[in-house]
């Protein structure tokens, strides 16, 4: 963030000391993006639209007029730095005015150039934010992170004001929105809820109790056609990883590692995206109950052959098979899974 796309909301029913103030923090200090408003009620309308540093005069409709936008600001967690510039300064007033979490108080009657000052404390506050970047987004992303990554896992997310506003699979895809939508960048914090491993490193870790290998989804290796009972040894394990602690299933690799590629498995459906859309089908149709956003299905490509990668979080729900014999539960014992009966399921919730 530099002084000139600093985005900076004026607060002040002083018209000519308004205009003043305008001119100079544009002419002599550089600030090209000013907007302001001439009473609290003003100031909090237009805080609907994001701003870096907000300075507020204090005693305009009301004598704690500017105390009324601080507060606004903390209330609904905005990120923006707030200056309180004031003709009625006190001891009081200053003490209430960093306890509420205002980046500086400024007297308009202090020796020297209360401009420069002014200007001073706009640019520590640059420096502050560059240096630290948005340290309240990224707080709140930490302390809510359970809940983002059952909303926006394998997601990447745009964070303003501790509030998520946009979300897309792609990091590129995400700066279009934000792009498109002419957000504040250095407001905006983006991360990605949950890393998704390279198919390279899954494959050298070899198989374990958080990571399955599959040669298909229906293809028959050994009978050389499609077998349709083949995909619930797919579905059967989603289901373990949901009713335990997560883990990746990789289709189109065998269990050695070698890589068998989707190429028969996608011969009888044409193209990836309908061989995509058929596995994502057999899970909403097989799996019950709603776990879309505990499961991600992704494709890569390595060594010319395409690769299913399934990524999928423990549910808190647990999940059952929907099969010819009815519903089934699975959970995995070592390194095997394991089907429990109506006793054993009671005992597993017991």
């Amino acid at each position: 963030m530099e002084t000139k796309n600093v985005h900076l909301l004026l607060v002040e029913d002083n018209p000519n000391y308004l205009e003043e103030l305008i001119e100079l923090l544009k002419e002599d200090f550089g600030y090209q993006n000013i907007e302001t408003a001439v009473s609290a009620k003003e100031a909090t309308e237009k805080l609907q639209n994001p701003f870096d540093i907000i300075v507020a005069d204090m005693r305009m409709e009301a004598d704690d007029s500017g105390f009324a936008v601080l507060e606004e600001v903390q209330s609904r967690n905005l990120s923006s730095f707030v200056i309180i510039l004031t003709a009625n300064d006190s001891v009081t007033d200053c003490r209430d005015a960093f306890k509420k979490g205002a980046w500086d108080y400024i007297s308009k009657n202090m020796k020297g150039d209360v401009f420069e000052i002014l200007d001073k404390s706009i640019k520590e506050a640059i420096t502050d934010f560059n240096s630290w970047g948005n340290v309240k987004n990224d707080r709140w992303i930490e302390k809510n992170r359970e809940h983002l990554e059952d909303q926006y896992w394998g997601k990447y997310i745009a964070v303003i004001n501790q509030t998520v506003i946009e979300v897309a699979d792609t990091e590129e895809e995400l700066n279009q929105k934000i792009e498109e939508r002419k957000l504040r960048r250095f407001l905006t914090t983006i991360r990605k809820i949950d890393e998704f491993k390279p198919i390279d490193e899954l494959i050298k870790q070899g198989e374990s109790d958080t990571l399955e290998f599959k040669s298909t989804l229906r293809w028959d290796i050994e009978k050389y056609h499609k077998n349709e009972k083949l995909k619930f040894n797919v579905l059967k394990t989603i289901v373990i990883f949901l009713n335990s602690q997560g883990g990746t299933l990789l289709i189109g690799v065998e269990e050695n590692g070698n890589i068998f590629g989707l190429e028969k498995d996608i011969s009888f459906l044409e193209t990836l995206d309908k061989f995509k859309q058929t596995l994502s089908n057999f899970i909403y149709d097989r799996i019950r109950a709603g776990f879309p956003q505990y499961i991600k299905v992704r494709i890569e490509t390595l060594e010319t052959k395409e690769i299913c990668i399934v990524d999928v979080k423990r549910s808190l729900k647990k999940s059952f098979l929907k099969t010819e014999k009815g519903l089934e539960f699975y959970i995995r014992v070592g390194n095997t899974s394991r089907g429990l009966t109506i006793p054993e399921i009671h005992d597993h919730f017991s």
